[in-house]
């Protein structure tokens, strides 16, 4: 399908540059009796917005870390505006405590590339990814809410439950560093049933391309792996709060995080301002 669609542009752009040929004639000086004339041609490409024909989005691996194959958070996520990628969260199995706690995140586990079976999967860093081929530079924002975590048991509900988000970073794709998006501030805290909190923001001019808000560092989760002693590779930038007071079955609680990208309406975008409608599929929030 890749092949397919560079052979076309290639095809486009030579049809061009053999068709446009300008009949001005410039003299130059050359060599001693020589006469030099030059003839000037346009080349030109257009670009637009890919529609659903034009094939499913790639997961773009944050670096540095290993090479890794991601699949979109979504299965069939096309363009222009899409979530191609979130962040998982569990925080694994803990003792019940009366007193205040903090679980770290266990480290989201990525299959290495031209690899098959859980056991060539390697921990890797928590993202959120938004690919922008809209080609309008009008902006976005991607944010993200929390549910309840709930079970089926006496004690349904973990009251005063929060997940804060630190030391975020962005890693943006394109060449033009100045067009890269926003990070939220460290310690962004999600409450249950809260309002949803902006983790990554575009403004207009900003966000083209594809763009990525990291939590989490690769070197770190990498020498925990290579430790022995350690059973479970932890992504501290990812963290979990329970009150002591909260009563807790034993029992596993889930939660529902559901991440939301809208598009920022601007006076010199499509439509005389009238904002996009990003092209990701519909999909159920991920459990934590």
């Amino acid at each position: 399908m890749k092949f397919i669609r560079l052979a076309t542009i290639a095809a486009l752009s030579t049809t061009i540059l053999a068709g446009g040929a300008t009949s001005a004639f410039a003299e130059e000086d050359g060599p001693k009796g020589q006469e030099v004339r030059t003839v000037g041609t346009d080349g030109e490409i257009k670009f637009t917005a890919p529609t659903d024909e034009d094939g499913e989005l790639e997961v773009i691996p944050p670096l540095p870390g290993p090479d890794v194959d991601i699949d979109p958070e979504v299965p069939g996520t096309t363009g222009p505006l899409s979530i191609v990628k979130a962040a998982t969260m569990n925080f694994g199995s803990q003792v019940i405590s009366n007193q205040d706690q903090t679980y770290n995140m266990v480290a989201e586990m990525q299959q290495l590339a031209g690899t098959q079976g859980d056991n060539n999967k390697v921990p890797y860093v928590s993202f959120a990814q938004v690919q922008d081929l809209r080609g309008t530079n009008v902006g976005w924002d991607l944010q993200v809410s929390l549910s309840d975590f709930t079970s089926t048991t006496q004690n349904s509900v973990l009251t005063g439950a929060e997940i804060e988000f630190v030391s975020p970073r962005i890693q943006y794709e394109g060449n033009t560093a100045a067009n890269a998006p926003t990070a939220h501030a460290s310690g962004l805290k999600l409450l249950p049933n809260g309002a949803a909190r902006p983790v990554m923001t575009a403004g207009t001019g900003k966000g083209a391309g594809a763009s990525s808000v990291i939590w989490g560092n690769q070197a770190d989760l990498d020498a925990q792996f290579a430790n022995d002693d350690i059973d479970v590779v932890e992504n501290n930038a990812i963290r979990l709060s329970i009150p002591g007071s909260t009563t807790k079955d034993a029992t596993t609680y889930k939660s529902t995080l559901n991440w939301t990208l809208t598009t920022i309406p601007d006076a010199d975008g499509p439509e005389a301002g009238e904002p996009d409608t990003p092209s990701t599929p519909e999909a159920p929030g991920d459990n934590t």
